[in-house]
């Protein structure tokens, strides 16, 4: 059982769940065909969720449609003995040192997409029936019984600390700058054009707060320098010249960026004219994406990873072993918190100032940017405090 990704003629991608014959699995593919809006990524990751339950089903002998239609479906120790015990294993082999279960949180979301898809299946059934059929009502109640089984098995992930620092301090912020920045001779990078590249990648992230897939979607067009210069975050239809796998995606806001930084925007549009010119002729095939690998090519998600992992090895005292695109993100909203609050804004227009500028809709995920300067003003207090006894002495 594996996940095959279908590039269709527009360019959409669709993933599909194939038994060990390669045939693709109606039932589950359905489901997801229904949950098209998503993101790709999210749709291959619902489908390795469903790809341990119907392994389980396997495992077991048992026809998922059979117990349904019958109105007999299963029974409390199937799902709390059996089946939610499955979904609690760890599926990966490829670690030498295998581990008995997941985290909560992973469980979490396996159990999640494992009862949106158990109640798709019962509703396309019951719909399917006449209100005349006398099975409908135990089959109804059937599902109820079914889904509270399946509310009470969720776990409480061990409580976390929301305002820890998950991003860079100042100190690992400007050494991340100093090492990166071109005119730096011992800055990363093979060559001039390839140093270059890493310290606009990086800086388009620690500047404006930009998720992987947003700066690896960035075009040359996107980019505006002249006396108002700008980056703009735009949503685009699928790209079916994007060969890369996975394909890079924007999920948030689109956003115009202002680039107020005099220096940065002369070295992007430097870099721009000159340095992305050099990289692209390495490659047989031209491009519009911003961002290019070192042989010419749209630089892929695994490489941009790679490239923290190389820097937090190179620079273990410097650098945090967090250290990530996600780092840089909270970095940038973690500072603009600092900022808008120095300004006097309440917490309201803070929270609407931040998901702007991340391209949020949502509200509530600025809180945890809130917290941690909640708490770092908390933890200078109690310094102060603390200063204040030693004085007594």
């Amino acid at each position: 059982m594996k996940i095959e990704v279908i590039t269709h003629p527009s360019g959409d991608q669709l993933p599909i769940l194939v038994d060990d014959n390669g045939l693709p699995i109606p039932t589950p593919n359905e489901f997801i065909i229904g949950r098209r809006n998503l993101s790709t990524n999210t749709l291959i990751r619902n489908l390795r969720e469903l790809s341990v339950f119907y392994s389980w089903l396997l495992h077991e002998k048992v026809d998922l449609w059979k117990r349904i239609k019958t109105g007999q479906s299963f029974s409390e120790a199937e799902i709390r003995r059996s089946m939610i015990e499955a979904l609690r294993r760890d599926q990966n082999t490829d670690r030498k040192i295998s581990r008995i279960t997941i985290s909560p949180y992973t469980f979490n979301q396996r159990l999640t997409t494992v009862r949106q898809f158990l109640s798709w299946c019962f509703g396309m059934h019951l719909s399917s029936l006449p209100l005349s059929d006398q099975s409908y009502d135990r089959i109804r109640e059937q599902q109820k019984r079914l889904l509270k089984w399946l509310d009470s098995s969720f776990l409480n992930a061990p409580p976390s600390n929301k305002g820890k620092n998950k991003g860079l301090t100042d100190k690992q912020a400007s050494f991340l700058i100093h090492c990166l920045n071109p005119d730096n001779s011992e800055a990363i990078g093979r060559n001039p054009a390839v140093r270059f590249r890493n310290y606009i990648s990086i800086m388009i992230m620690l500047y404006y707060g930009l998720k992987p897939g947003e700066l690896l979607s960035l075009r040359v067009e996107d980019i505006e320098i002249g006396a108002i210069s700008s980056i703009r975050i735009v949503r685009r239809p699928p790209d079916r010249q994007d060969t890369r796998k996975p394909r890079p995606q924007i999920k948030r806001n689109g956003r115009v960026m202002p680039i107020d930084d005099s220096l940065f925007a002369k070295r992007l549009d430097e870099y721009i004219m000159n340095w992305r010119d050099i990289l692209e002729s390495d490659s047989t095939n031209s491009t519009e994406y911003l961002i290019l690998s070192d042989e010419g090519n749209p630089l892929t998600q695994s490489a941009l990873t790679q490239f923290y992992q190389h820097l937090r090895n190179k620079f273990p005292e410097q650098l945090p072993s967090h250290f990530s695109a996600k780092a840089l993100r909270h970095t940038f909203s973690s500072m603009m918190e600092r900022i808008l609050r120095s300004a006097e804004l309440n917490q309201d227009r803070r929270k609407q100032a931040l998901a702007l500028l991340r391209g949020d809709s949502s509200l509530n995920s600025q809180s945890v940017y809130i917290a941690q300067e909640i708490e770092e003003q908390a933890s200078q207090a109690l310094k102060h405090f603390q200063s204040m006894l030693l004085a007594y002495r």
